[in-house]
């Protein structure tokens, strides 16, 4: 279990809406038939990469967040921390600054960065994506916040049953358990209120969102040490930065290999949650009714990964599903009377949209 929290923001600063051409066959061909009437739209933001960075910089210092883990312009890594450093944010926003020339600073297409924070109850990462290019009507800079208990870090040398028999006593009854994740929640959202109210006062901005939720992790096989979880690509989408297999990171999420286990071992009730893989992918929702652990094969290590997922899908819950609804596809760029178009339609029916009929490939 871990919490996670989102947060997007939209500066303020002036825009572009520019027309770009279509990806889709179809629509391309109509872009090119009609002279680019017919065109996809992004929006381009007009801020600077270095100093956006000295604004972030400034936020970071007044929260005495000054631990860096990674620094990336447009994929190339500026700066990762490979040794567990502290303290190490001015290094490598000076080496950004020395790196990084006027042109790229301009024209730059995403700046990543991942920073690492500790208070009295969570190791934290923080993820940033200040994304100069995006579509219209989304916010530029994304925030993803991990928080991992801090009081579960495993010890060196500390095994699964060493882990799990410190962690037994905040499953000993449903009342322990409810009113530690009570206690831990409103002790992160404080953290994520403060993080807002300071973006708000350190950053012009023109609005901000923040999703929260909590997390629990479900690993294909029963976690016996401290391991490294990893999507496929760093930084891409999906639960977070704590998946991307950062320095020191085995040890402090391990315990979150353990809670399904737990859980079902202890028959505690799982409030809402989100239940994630060990890549980072989204496997469903737990509503707001919760479930009763014990009972749920999915958290069940005992069974095989694969049954214990067939048997969630099954039971009823919310899935992380690809609606196959469209979205209105190129019809819609007509009967909207803007040529331009929101968004291409997606083809659910093939595993190839290269060769299929219905959508026209890309």
């Amino acid at each position: 279990m871990y919490f996670n929290s989102r947060l997007t923001v939209d500066p303020s600063q002036l825009t572009k809406i520019e027309k770009v051409q279509p990806t889709k066959a179809f629509k391309k061909l109509l872009h090119f038939m009609t002279g680019g009437a017919v065109s996809d739209k992004v929006e381009h933001e007009t801020f600077a990469a270095v100093s956006i960075l000295q604004q972030f910089n400034r936020l970071f210092w007044s929260l005495n967040i000054d631990n860096i883990v990674r620094l990336a312009h447009d994929d190339i890594d500026i700066y990762e921390d490979l040794e567990g450093k502290k303290g190490d944010l001015k290094e490598a926003i000076d080496k950004y600054e020395l790196t990084v020339n006027d042109a790229m600073s301009e024209l730059f297409k995403t700046i990543h960065l991942v920073l690492e924070h500790e208070d009295q109850n969570f190791i934290y990462l923080i993820e940033i994506d200040i994304n100069r290019s995006h579509e219209v009507g989304e916010y530029p800079i994304e925030l993803a916040v991990n928080a991992m208990l801090k009081e579960f870090k495993a010890r060196p040398g500390e095994d699964a049953e060493g882990l799990k028999s410190r962690m037994k006593d905040r499953f000993s009854s449903q009342e322990v358990y409810e009113g530690f994740l009570v206690e831990m929640r409103a002790a992160f959202e404080m953290f994520v209120n403060q993080l807002e109210m300071d973006i708000r006062k350190h950053i012009k901005i023109d609005d901000i969102k923040v999703e929260t939720d909590m997390r629990v992790i479900v690993p294909k096989e029963k976690a016996v040490r401290p391991k490294s979880i990893r999507r496929s690509v760093r930084g891409g989408a999906g639960g977070g930065p704590i998946y991307d297999g950062y320095h020191g990171f085995d040890d402090v999420i391990f315990y979150g290999l353990l809670w399904s286990s737990m859980a079902h071992d202890h028959h505690v009730h799982i409030p809402e949650s989100t239940v994630m893989s060990e890549e980072g992918d989204v496997i469903g929702s737990i509503d707001a009714d919760g479930m009763d652990a014990g009972e749920a094969t999915l958290f069940d290590d005992s069974v095989g990964y694969d049954d214990r997922i067939s048997d969630f899908e099954s039971s009823g819950v919310e899935m992380d599903t690809v609606s196959s609804e469209s979205d209105g596809g190129w019809f819609s760029d007509f009967s909207s009377g803007d040529w331009g178009g929101d968004s291409d339609s997606s083809c659910s029916s093939c595993s190839s949209c290269s060769s299929c009929s219905s959508c026209g490939g890309d």
